[in-house]
């Protein structure tokens, strides 16, 4: 291993689910502090802002106990449903439901990029035969040519795209 290398350790569990004093003894059903192994911030705080935008549930925070150990502990408290009057769900149901729905989240993006990049890359070859053909009775220099760093008529093009989109 050379001087730069860095092995990061694993986590001695991958999921572990805790009562709300620390024990892994009867749980409570509505609140409870799951251990995420070989997970960092990433997770944690995804999983947290999706928690927090569901009415039913009281408090949901992480904490990654030592950067050194790769492990996440999400608590969460749920409460009734104010809107509907339903009672309180349990803890491990709606860390279910939120874990799914950031899931889901993550599908949209995913499809979203996929779908802009074709847009891009015709957009970027449309830029780079205009610019070629503006060069052509030039010194032949093709200010693209050095893979689509900064040029001064790509801003112009950007911002038209942008504009045409709605951006």
């Amino acid at each position: 291993m050379s001087v730069n290398e860095v092995r990061k350790p694993t986590a001695p569990i991958d999921f572990e689910v805790r009562n709300t004093n620390g024990t892994t003894g009867p749980l409570s059903s509505t609140s409870a502090t799951f251990v995420l192994g070989n997970e960092d911030h990433t997770l944690g705080n995804a999983l947290r802002h999706v928690l927090l935008e569901r009415p039913d549930v009281g408090f949901a925070g992480y904490a990654v106990p030592h950067p050194s150990e790769p492990v996440v502990q999400i608590r969460l408290q749920t409460s009734a449903n104010k809107k509907s009057g339903a009672p309180k769900p349990t803890a491990i149901s709606v860390l279910k439901f939120a874990s799914g729905t950031l899931a889901d989240v993550c599908d949209l993006l995913i499809e979203r990029v996929e779908e802009a990049i074709p847009e891009v890359a015709d957009e970027y070859a449309a830029l780079r035969e205009a610019q070629e053909g503006e060069d052509a009775g030039e010194d032949g220099d093709d200010p693209m040519a050095d893979g689509g760093r900064y040029d001064e008529g790509y801003d112009e093009t950007a911002a038209e795209y942008d504009e045409a989109e709605g951006l």
